[in-house]
């Protein structure tokens, strides 16, 4: 297990050099957050992020949020864990990763409440649309995973608006008592606090990872 100053240095160097190829900015969003702490729990190594973001950015395209470099990180972190590159036929299209993602949220939204089913279901079937257009050739790795941080934000937005105030207010407290004693600037510290309760909500509805 690491400790938390391992931890920090994790999320301080990974989006410290994800701000500095980006140019501009000094914070990440909520969601961004919440993806480095994903990525933290899965085991990512420091250098399969930084390696995955510098292909992102390599191929091109308008790279605006750290989860538009998820399908590159995910490419390097299998990398590592084979102890090389793997063939490029081993790795499944973006279409069949599409499907699994989609049939995932199937899975969840039959398990969920009432009060969230509805909101997974139109994930699913926006993440449907999207392996469409691919089929015919309208999007890239950088695009598609743009496209799916949208539908993600969107879902993430209209699950936490349905979570009841009182659920709401006891996950955020719990969050901020595990930052009390940090030394966080207030919107850092709401932001932190927001991205934490995002990622409880995803666990607690088994949403997947939308990192293709």
């Amino acid at each position: 297990m690491k400790t938390p100053a391992e931890v920090a240095d994790f999320v301080a160097t990974v989006a410290g050099h994800f701000i500095a190829r980006r140019g501009r900015g000094a914070l990440l969003s909520p969601a961004d957050l919440s993806c480095l702490a994903a990525w933290e729990d899965e085991g990512v190594s420091v250098g399969a992020a930084v390696r995955g973001i510098d292909e992102a950015f390599r191929r091109g395209g308008e790279i605006r949020s750290l989860r538009q470099c998820r399908w590159a990180v995910e490419e390097e972190r299998r990398k590592s864990q084979a102890g090389g590159a793997r063939p490029a036929e081993e790795e499944p299209p973006i279409e069949s990763k599409l499907a699994a993602l989609a049939a995932s949220l199937d899975e969840g939204a039959r398990g969920a409440e009432p009060a969230y089913r509805e909101a997974i279901e139109e994930a699913a079937a926006a993440v449907r649309r999207l392996a469409a257009q691919i089929e015919r050739g309208a999007e890239n790795a950088a695009e598609t995973q743009a496209a799916l941080e949208t539908v993600e934000d969107e879902l993430l937005g209209r699950v936490e608006a349905a979570v009841p105030p009182d659920e709401r207010a006891a996950l955020a407290a719990a969050t901020e008592e595990k930052l009390r004693g940090r030394d966080l600037s207030a919107e850092v510290a709401r932001r932190t606090v927001r991205a934490i309760t995002l990622r409880e909500l995803r666990r607690r509805l088994r949403l997947p990872s939308f990192a293709i």
